[in-house]
């Protein structure tokens, strides 16, 4: 049996092979050309020897962001390297123990970490692209600027403003999606 003769009519031609979910890190960084952003260029960091396994990376407009497992990572003190470049190749390091992040008052970069810990472990699986995406929802997929990661939010208002946007525009599983990461952050 070939392609056509699934479904209704759907031409062979165009059919490839996909991953039925990506990660929406990945998906952030597809979204501009791999060689440069409006606001430079940027690289998308991976896992390596010195810095331990990626668990969350990602690039806005300007900047590109990761987070790292330490080789040295202890789940009870649950402490991650976070990298972040600006759109000259500098770069910003920090450690952020994810037990202390404050989601009413911290900073993209804290709560990036948070999120992409949650996702990780698998304490809360959508966590990391419920949080990209409602940051997103504030600045646009691309807009967001290097300086923008470093301000202090209340990330539960963020939170509640992107679930009501979906709720507004009738987005039900959009909706849900942001309930999930809300439902854990309020049950914490």
């Amino acid at each position: 049996m070939n392609v056509n003769g699934i479904g209704a009519g759907y031409p062979a031609a165009g059919y490839e092979t996909r991953r039925a979910r990506r990660n929406y890190a990945d998906q952030m960084c597809n979204m501009v050309p791999a060689t440069q952003s409006s606001g430079g260029k940027f690289e998308l960091h991976i896992s390596n020897d010195k810095d331990g396994k990626a668990i969350g990376s990602m690039c806005g407009a300007d900047y590109s962001l990761a987070v790292y497992q330490p080789k040295d990572f202890d789940p009870a003190n649950p402490v991650y390297k976070v990298k972040v470049w600006d759109k000259g190749g500098n770069v910003t390091e920090r450690m952020v123990d994810v037990s202390k992040v404050d989601t009413e008052g911290s900073d993209y970069i804290d709560m990036f970490a948070y999120s992409s810990h949650l996702s990780a472990s698998g304490k809360c699986p959508g966590a990391q692209s419920a949080f990209i995406r409602a940051g997103a929802n504030q600045h646009g997929a691309d807009n967001r600027r290097h300086d923008d990661l470093f301000g202090i939010k209340d990330w539960i208002s963020v939170l509640k403003d992107a679930m009501q946007t979906q709720y507004d525009a009738g987005n039900l599983k959009g909706y849900l999606d942001y309930k999930q990461f809300w439902d854990f952050l309020d049950n914490k």
